[in-house]
């Protein structure tokens, strides 16, 4: 080749390469593009979403009497007002505390979790349990959010809920990836702390589901919702939505699931400005810059504001609870949770995998001072931040009104919803002092379950009495008192022996004790030597039976 050409063609490289880096170099400084909104989740082909299928899954969400108590239903625990959440664990107190891993109440390790039902067998009566007794039990974990659960891949703090969904029953493969949510919805379902009966199987639970009159216990039902189910049973729902009117739990599954995929908080301001309408305030522009500059958006990133991974942040020591190292076994998970999206956080408190934190003022804190705790596999993003009072003041308005979508908090459009049972002045109350045992303890009466008129298996438990104590429940249509010795009642006396635990329960057959209007009151009494007059009592219930709808509870409601 001459001399000359291979100069000219030297050149022409060195431009090219001279240009490629420019190129690059360009490349390298462009932004990327801005997150575009949220759109739907994902559908697996194997459960498409059809309008029977997610009002039959509606139904079921806030249906109390999946629990066999009437007291919980998945919406319990997973309120839109609250971000998806559950508003009780905002309260304070022993309602919803559970003593984390150590088991002793008080401690700094506690959890604000979710109260489920008592420990109780099939036919309803309670036993005690090692941690509360004969009240509702409480999770160990604060309840993650429903609402844009469906654009997960992984389900639960620890993601123990994968993709592939299994027929409960026969264990064959029904979604091969993208189930999650279906992977998810028996497990509180089946969990006796949380809904089901101490050994409730998903045939058990899918039997006394077909034997239910849907949403028997809630009020205010929304009228479409009420309209398609038009007074029919589970089974003609299940007809409509699958072609066939068998009632199993994989089916319940696929129905909550579908229901939930219409759960999505889309209509935020952020949303907008993704769209390329501008709709944040200045401050809160400047919260969304102080967000992406301190990393933040690194692990709450994308439209979703999560990158759907587990992290250990250093909230409580990593062995405390190893969360997602149960579920993978690798010593880098240990203590790590998995990222939830912000979207509604403002709704969504108290805050973390243990609802540590009650106010968002608080997180921001925790993280501008690097977290509580370390270890090895910390993620090096949290660490300490110095941001001055204004910049968290500019943070925390991003954080709220530009990722609220306004029909969550107001519970409008996909997420009007039932009125509870448990949130109704239905519920009993307790009234009066109670009188302490010789063991220097006050029986506890737990009665929580529905008071209608037709409910056969009306539970009144009690427990911290002395242990194989004969005890009496004196029902009266007025405070039975703590005069001493044991007062007559007006309507029934009840005998029971307290177990080993010190705790009894008897249900109660309404039907022939009351009718709708009247109101009962009800102590328990504990025999017990060692005190004035010679019992022990608790304090007091005192519940307004109602009437209810024309199911009858012995159908399968107990």
């Amino acid at each position: 080749m001459p001399e000359g050409n291979t100069m000219r063609i030297a050149v022409r490289t060195a431009l090219g390469a001279g240009l490629l880096g420019l190129s690059l170099a360009a490349a390298a400084q462009t932004p990327p593009p801005p997150p575009q909104p949220l759109g739907a989740p994902p559908v697996p082909a194997a459960n498409p979403l059809t309008p029977a299928k997610i009002q039959l899954g509606q139904a079921l969400f806030w249906d109390e009497q999946l629990s066999l108590t009437g007291t919980v239903a998945c919406g319990t625990c997973h309120r839109p007002a609250s971000g998806g959440s559950d508003p009780r664990s905002a309260t304070a107190g022993a309602a919803t505390r559970n003593p984390g891993a150590d088991l002793v109440f008080g401690t700094p390790d506690d959890v604000r979790g979710s109260a489920g039902v008592s420990a109780h067998d099939a036919s309803g009566l309670y036993g005690a349990s090692s941690l509360f007794g004969v009240a509702a039990q409480v999770t160990s974990r604060k309840s993650p959010s429903a609402v844009n659960a469906a654009y997960a891949p992984l389900l639960f703090w620890d993601g123990r809920a994968g993709g592939s969904f299994l027929d409960p029953a026969t264990g064959q493969v029904l979604i091969a990836n993208g189930g999650a949510l279906e992977t998810q919805s028996l497990v509180p379902l089946l969990n006796p702390a949380e809904m089901a009966h101490a050994g409730e199987t998903a045939n058990d639970l899918a039997a006394r589901v077909a034997a239910l009159q849907p949403l028997d216990l809630a009020e205010n039902v929304p009228a479409a919702l009420q309209a398609w189910i038009a007074g029919r049973r589970y089974p003609a729902l299940f007809q409509e939505a699958f072609g066939s009117p068998g009632v199993s739990a994989a089916r319940i599954a696929l129905a909550l699931a579908s229901y939930e995929r219409t759960l999505s908080a889309n209509q935020t301001p952020i949303d907008s400005e993704f769209a390329g309408t501008p709709s944040l305030t200045d401050l809160e522009r400047q919260g969304q810059q102080l967000f992406i500059a301190n990393d933040c958006a690194a692990c709450h990133a994308g439209a979703l504001f999560s990158d759907n991974a587990f992290h250990y942040i250093g909230v409580r020591p990593a062995n405390e609870d190893t969360g997602r190292f149960a579920v993978t076994g690798n010593a880098a998970d240990t203590g790590a949770f998995r990222t939830p999206s912000l979207r509604n956080v403002a709704l969504r408190g108290p805050y973390m995998h243990d609802g540590r934190f009650a106010t968002l003022e608080q997180v921001v804190d925790f993280y501008n001072r690097g977290g509580d705790f370390s270890a090895p596999n910390k993620d090096p993003r949290v660490r300490p931040r110095n941001l001055t009072p204004d910049q968290k003041t500019a943070l925390l308005a991003f954080l709220r009104r530009p990722l609220t979508d306004a029909r969550t908090a107001a519970e409008t459009g996909p997420f009007e919803r039932p009125h509870l049972y448990s949130e109704s002045a239905h519920v009993p109350t307790l009234q009066g002092a109670p009188v302490a045992g010789s063991n220097g303890l006050a029986p506890r009466l737990v009665a929580t379950e529905p008071p209608r008129a037709d409910n056969a298996n009306f539970t009144v438990a009690v427990d911290r009495g002395r242990a194989g104590a004969a005890a009496v429940l004196v029902l009266a249509h007025a405070d039975p008192g703590t005069a001493p010795g044991l007062p007559a009642g007006d309507v029934a006396q009840v005998p029971a022996t307290l177990d080993a635990e010190g705790s009894a329960a008897v249900n109660l057959d309404l039907r022939t004790l009351a009718q709708p209007g009247d109101t009962l009151y009800g102590r328990w009494y504990v025999a017990d030597a060692g005190v004035a007059g010679g019992y022990a009592a608790s304090a007091a219930f005192r519940a307004t039976v109602y009437a209810g709808g024309e199911r009858v509870f012995g159908d399968g409601f107990e």
